[in-house]
């Protein structure tokens, strides 16, 4: 077995089990990859480049965002190699391979999917909402003609 058929019955293989939830945490690799496709980009660079494209939403702490760089490098799906900084030493800089624009593809579907399940869930919310807005009358004593109330009505 390979490592990652492994990795899939763990829900971390490819495919829609590696996603887990929406968290800001889990929007870190489809944020990855989807900058990356823009072109290839350091590590700081990938930080600023994933608080604009979430409007802030995903705000990543350098270390985690190597630490899921190198992950995805060992998966194949970003590429590495030393490139000489503007103003100062080598920086390593990270490219989008194919299958890292395939699984970034993946991703789409699955966060798409998500969009429809939010929508449903914001519209059943607004609704209730506006039942909540209009006064009931379930269980309100209603009050006779001549202003004195009836509690059997």
């Amino acid at each position: 077995m390979s490592r990652h058929e492994g990795d899939e019955r763990r829900g971390r293989g490819r495919g829609r089990g590696r996603r887990g939830g929406l968290g800001r945490g889990s929007l870190l690799e489809p944020a990855l990859l989807a900058s990356l496709a823009g072109g290839a980009s350091h590590g700081y660079g990938l930080r600023g480049a994933i608080e604009e494209l979430t409007s802030g939403f995903v705000v990543a702490d350098p270390g985690g965002i190597y630490r899921v760089l190198q992950r995805l490098e060992e998966e194949g799906l970003v590429v590495s190699d030393w490139a000489e900084g503007d103003f100062g030493p080598q920086r390593r800089q990270y490219k989008l391979t194919s299958s890292g624009r395939g699984v970034l593809s993946e991703w789409g579907v699955h966060l798409k999917s998500y969009e429809e399940t939010i929508k449903n869930l914001i519209r059943a919310i607004d609704e209730a909402v506006e039942k909540d807005d209009v006064p009931s009358t379930e269980n309100k004593p209603v009050e006779d003609t001549d202003g004195e109330r009836n509690e059997d009505a």
